[in-house]
């Protein structure tokens, strides 16, 4: 078996807030075990970025925490070690995808989201006040340029590498974006097993072998569990996320994990944060096999 040293980087932050809401979620997974689920394939260090403006605000708080955590991803992964992030935000995505360019510039990546939502709002069709709402079309190009400019490293994901897995709770904005886009969906009401698969085979078929797997938490179906406030109706359940994310580990290389948008004032029972240690397992376990 081969070991690896893992990095965990812990972004405690919601809309610029810190260890509020989603915010509290990092902490929280990290007290309840995260850094045990990961010794036994290697050694654990622990980073938390922290936000340095005087003055919070979103947008500005948001980029900021993205500058930051590309160069924590950039780091751990030029000193041969897997990166795990754990962040408040599911927009996060977009400084771990800028670090993993800035260390492997000439390596084609894959981006593999699990997501309540869609994402894929811009500011021209979106009505709310949630930079989260906009994550993958940051990611993919669409919006927000500018600041994504200053993220080191970074270059927008073609649509064709990227696959969501969920979007069950996608609202009307999304739907327009995604539906003109070549992103690839699936939804949890499928045969998730099997379109899955066959998206993965759209990836090995454009030499897409290395992956940033990235869980939003409120993909799962709050019968199981609430990960946050935003959570829609008819997600996954563990059992099936489990299996997804085992059947992504087993065919593509992960070369970095996120876990993000997790209140545990939400997760009364606790369900919601054992599932996320076990895809912390479950990653690691085939990355060493």
């Amino acid at each position: 078996m081969a070991y690896a040293d893992y990095t965990l980087i812990c972004i405690p932050y919601d809309s610029g807030y810190r260890n509020l809401r989603m915010g509290a979620g990092p902490s929280h997974l990290i007290a309840a075990g995260a850094a045990s689920r990961l010794e036994p394939f290697g050694t654990v260090s622990l980073t938390t970025l922290e936000a340095h403006l005087p003055f919070k605000t979103e947008i500005g708080t948001a980029f900021e925490l993205h500058r930051e955590g590309a160069a924590a991803v950039s780091a751990c992964l030029m000193n041969a070690g897997r990166p795990i992030v754990l962040a408040g935000n599911c927009n996060s995505s977009l400084g771990t995808v800028a670090g993993i360019q800035c260390a492997e510039p000439d390596v084609p990546l894959g981006v593999i989201l699990f997501d309540g939502h869609g994402d894929c709002n811009t500011p021209e069709t979106f009505e709310g006040d949630f930079l989260d709402a906009m994550g993958i079309s940051t990611l993919t190009g669409r919006c927000w340029q500018a600041l994504a400019s200053t993220v080191q490293g970074f270059r927008p994901i073609p649509d064709e590498n990227v696959i969501l897995v969920g979007g069950h709770g996608a609202d009307e904005g999304a739907e327009r974006v995604l539906s003109k886009s070549a992103i690839r969906r699936v939804p949890p009401q499928s045969d998730i097993f099997g379109d899955l698969s066959r998206a993965l085979d759209q990836f090995e078929k454009h030499g897409v072998q290395r992956i940033y797997l990235h869980l939003d938490l409120d993909v799962l179906d709050p019968t199981f569990g609430r990960a946050n406030n935003f959570v829609p109706d008819g997600g996954l359940s563990p059992s099936t996320l489990k299996k997804c994310v085992w059947m992504i580990a087993n065919r593509c290389t992960v070369t970095a994990l996120a876990i993000a948008s997790y209140d545990p004032a939400e997760d009364t029972t606790g369900s919601v944060a054992n599932t996320a240690l076990e895809v912390l397992s479950i990653v690691s376990l085939s990355q060493n096999s």
